[in-house]
This record gives structure tokens, C-alpha cells and sequence, in this order.
């Protein structure tokens, strides 16, 4: 990145309100752009935590410019809900970048979006996650990479069934030590975050555990794209598709590196490239994925949904089951296909309760999104009576003040990444950089953002938040032997 897009970024809301006229929604995909039905999860929605920070794969291509991407004119109801805006991400599919829309957000109560970016190094390019950062973040401390977990399971059984366990980590605190792991209460309507780390090219930022909305109550997630840049890098950009809750549920993945993916990912071929169904992914020894651990607490008066869940993605990876579509133009085709003879609408099997259409709708304009009902798959066993209600998409529309004040927030986001890729980018050159457990930490004040305020300061939330979970005491254990991953090196200067 170019730290002069600063200057074209901060042009973005006075642009996009100028033009979002002539960029209303049409009833399809407009020429130019291939809606999906898989791929990438905005990082901002979710994010699955692992007991190692890892790179990703380095990609040799140089990411496009950004998409000048505009919010819908409608958003989920709520005082509490922001833009976040989206980013290129790689698509090893095809070997090259697709759009990961930006979407509404839920804002999870006392943080903000610190965003990704692509970090240019030697032989190429690396993605550099986001992370929600607690309001009070004024510097980003880059910690040595957390020694290997020592993390051994669950020391003492549940008090009750739906309680979550919590794997242990290394915590820095002049040094690194053990927080073992612990038990907390399921809290309906709330997930809690555990601790993790984010992996930086210049260290790790840690991040604490906090509470968020479940994935059903996190906003309107948007399908990414794929561009004809030669139209779309001169026009804004207004995405209309929005992914299916339920959906996303029933094809939900941690990709390789750690990052959610959802659709039509259930080949072999995805399964050797490390593609992990939510429900079956560990990132801790005796742990659950956080998300699915809701879901599955949510559901408990059914003893049978974690295995009619399973049997969903069972039956798409042998074939008994229909596979998803993998774009917005397939599953309108497959759709309109099964709703010719109506007949043909019935359960998938006599073991699995979702209908043919429900098996491969994936997605809906946000038109039509506030016809959708959201079941969390309650219903999903044949022959047990949901206690989780469905419930409406409540969707309003965006006065044209409030609009204006989103673009401007999105816009600062955005600015923000390409501070943040900068300076990260100079600490790269500098050198020196943690890497062994002893190594000291390195800070680095950055002008972060604060959020653009909303009706009220802070913005309220919904319900009340419940108190943090009592973590155990940080003990001294002994560091594993173990040979640290080296950083990478810095792009070479071009030479003259």
C-alpha cells in the first residue's frame, strides 16, 4: 500500500455521496460482478482462535487497489450497528484476489475494528489480520510468539452440560506465563472470545477474552465478489447480497491459516488443503470452536442436533445431500430447477429437517432479507420440537445523514489500515524484531481512530453485557523446547 492513498481515501465519502444515485441497487448482480455463494468470512464478523499465530501463505501478486465500496441504503434495526468496510483477499481457487464485501456490524460492547492489511515483503505479499481492540487501545505492543501450548484438556469435569471450556494460554507479563484453562457459564445471546493472538510480520498482538453476539446476532453479513476492475475501479461499488444465517451454519469452515470460510467447501480436495468443519475443529485440546459451542449450548434441549448437524455436512461430502452453489447466478439456477415441480421440495432425507431450497439458498438481496426467518437450524432433528423460536430480520432504512456518517466512519477505517501497514512496514525495515520468548516486546503509538460516534457516546447495547469469566491465577511453568519461526524479511528496494 501506498501511504498516499491516505489522501484518495479521505475523497471516499464526499465521492460516494455524490455518486450514490447513480450506483442504486439493481435486482440482480450488476455487469461486472460475480456474486459468490462461498468463500472468505469478513474477519471483523468472525474469526476462529488457534493456540499458535501463524503467517499465511505468501502470495507473489500485488493486491488491487481498493474497491470503492458504499453502504446499502438499509441495515440491520439498531443503534449499535457500523460499516465495516471490506478487503482483497487471496482466492487460491483461481490464484488471484477476490472481494470480501464489507458488511453491518453488531458492535461488540467496548471495542472497535483495527484493520488487515497486505504487508509487502521479500518475495511478496502477506495478509495481516484485523482484530478487535478493546476502546481504551492508544499503542500496539508486538509480543515474542507465545512459546507451544501446553494446554492437556479439562483438569475437572463441567458442572453443567451447556458449560464451555476454555484452553489454556501463554499470557506476557515480563514474561510469559501459564493462564490455565478454565470452565465458564453458557450465556444466551452471548460468545465469549477467548484469548488469542494475532500474528503481525513485526510480533504478536494479544488479545483478551471478551463477549460478542452470536453469529445470528452480529448484522447483515455480505457475499464477497468477484470484479472486472476495468468498471469497477471507476464507479462505487454497493453490495446487495446478504449471506443466509442458517446458511452459514450448516457450511461453515476454518480454512487453512485460520480464517472462516463458508459455502461449498466439503471435497477431499479441501480436506488435504486443511479446510476443518467448525464443529469438528479443535484449537485447543479439549476445546470447541467458540462459535459452535454457542450453537450447540443454544440447542441443548435437543440431544440430537450436534448429530444431525454433522450428518449436513456428512451427507454434502459423500453426495447423498446436494451440495451448495458456489455463486449467486448457480443458485438461482438450482432454485428456480427445484421450484419448477414443487413437489420435489421435501427434506433432504428422512434424517436431516431442511428442504431442497433450504439446502442451497445461500444467499438473498437485502431487498428480499427481511422475508428470511432465522432458526439458527433449530428444527434441524425430525421429530423435536424447537424451544429456539425463528425470528424476522428486523431491517430499517438509512436516513441520509446517518448514511453520510457511515461512509465517513468506513473511510477512517480504512485510513487507518494504511497507517497501521506503514508503520509496520518501518518496524519491518528496522529490524530487530521479537521473536524468541525472551526477546523484549516492542510499541508503537499509533493515532488509532476513535470510532465516529453514533446517536449516543458510547453508542448503547442491546442488553447488558454479563461480567467477565474469573480466570485462574498465571503460574510460572516451563517454556517448551522449541525452534522459533523467523520473520520475514523486508521487501528488497527497487533499484535507482
Amino acid at each position: 500500500m501506498n501511504p498516499r492513498l491516505i489522501v484518495a481515501l479521505g475523497c471516499l465519502a464526499s465521492l460516494a455521496v455524490a455518486l450514490i444515485s447513480s450506483a442504486q441497487p439493481e435486482q440482480g448482480p450488476p455487469p461486472g460482478v460475480d456474486v459468490l455463494a462461498r468463500g472468505p468470512v469478513h474477519e471483523a464478523f468472525a474469526e476462529p482462535i488457534s493456540d499458535q499465530p501463524k503467517q499465511g501463505d505468501l502470495v507473489a501478486k500485488q493486491p488491487p487497489g481498493a474497491i470503492e465500496e458504499v453502504p446499502p441504503d438499509e441495515k440491520p434495526a439498531g443503534d449499535n450497528v457500523q460499516w465495516i468496510p471490506g478487503y482483497w483477499a487471496w482466492d487460491a481457487d483461481t490464484s488471484n484476489y477476490l472481494w470480501v464485501s464489507g458488511f453491518w456490524r453488531e458492535m461488540p460492547p467496548g471495542r472497535h475494528w483495527v484493520p488487515g492489511h497486505w504487508q509487502g515483503v521479500e518475495g511478496g505479499w502477506l495478509w495481516v489480520s484485523g482484530f478487535w481492540a478493546p476502546d481504551t487501545l492508544e499503542q500496539i505492543t508486538y509480543l515474542p510468539p507465545p512459546p507451544p501450548s501446553i494446554e492437556a484438556g479439562p483438569s475437572t469435569p463441567a458442572l453443567n452440560a451447556t458449560d464451555v471450556y476454555v484452553g489454556g494460554c501463554w499470557v506476557y507479563q515480563n514474561r510469559y506465563l501459564w493462564r490455565p484453562g478454565h470452565w465458564i457459564i453458557f450465556r444466551p445471546g452471548w460468545v465469549w472470545i477467548p484469548a488469542h493472538y494475532v500474528w503481525t510480520p513485526v510480533g504478536c498482538v494479544f488479545i483478551d477474552g471478551y463477549w460478542d453476539y452470536p453469529l445470528d446476532g452480529r448484522g447483515l453479513l455480505f457475499a464477497p465478489c468477484r470484479f472486472d476492475l476495468a468498471v469497477w475501479l471507476r464507479r462505487p461499488f454497493v453490495p446487495q447480497f446478504v449471506v443466509h444465517t442458517d446458511f452459514l451454519i450448516g457450511a461453515f469452515f476454518v480454512g487453512p491459516h485460520r480464517h472462516y470460510f463458508f459455502g461449498d467447501y466439503f471435497e477431499e480436495r479441501y480436506v488435504k488443503r486443511g479446510f476443518v468443519a467448525w464443529n469438528e475443529y479443535h484449537p485447543r485440546k479439549g476445546m470447541v470452536d467458540p462459535n459452535f459451542a454457542y450453537f450447540r449450548g443454544l440447542h441443548r434441549d435437543d440431544p440430537k442436533w450436534e448429530t444431525s448437524l454433522r450428518g449436513l455436512y456428512d451427507g454434502r461430502r459423500t453426495g447423498t445431500i446436494p451440495r451448495p452453489p458456489v455463486t449467486l447466478n448457480q443458485q438461482v439456477q438450482v432454485v428456480n430447477n427445484i421450484t419448477i415441480n414443487k413437489t420435489t421440495n421435501v427434506t433432504v432425507n428422512k434424517n436431516i429437517n431442511i428442504t431442497n431450497v433450504q439446502n442451497v439458498t445461500a444467499l438473498s438481496s437485502i431487498k428480499d432479507v427481511k422475508n428470511v426467518k432465522v432458526t439458527s437450524l433449530g428444527s434441524l432433528t425430525p421429530g423435536v420440537q424447537t424451544k429456539v423460536p425463528p425470528r424476522p430480520v428486523k431491517i430499517e432504512a438509512v436516513p441520509k445523514d446517518v448514511h453520510a456518517r457511515e461512509v465517513k466512519a468506513a473511510t477512517q477505517i480504512q485510513q487507518f489500515a494504511v497507517q497501521r501497514q506503514a508503520t509496520e512496514a518501518k518496524v519491518l525495515h528496522q529490524g530487530n524484531i521479537p521473536v524468541k520468548h525472551t526477546d523484549a516486546p516492542k510499541t508503537v503509538p499509533l493515532a488509532i481512530p476513535k470510532p465516529v460516534p453514533h446517536v449516543t457516546t458510547p453508542p448503547p447495547t442491546s442488553k447488558a453485557v454479563p461480567p467477565l469469566p474469573k480466570v485462574p491465577q498465571h503460574i510460572e511453568q516451563p517454556i517448551p523446547k522449541y525452534d522459533p519461526h523467523k520473520p520475514p524479511a523486508p521487501p528488497k528496494k527497487d533499484k535507482g
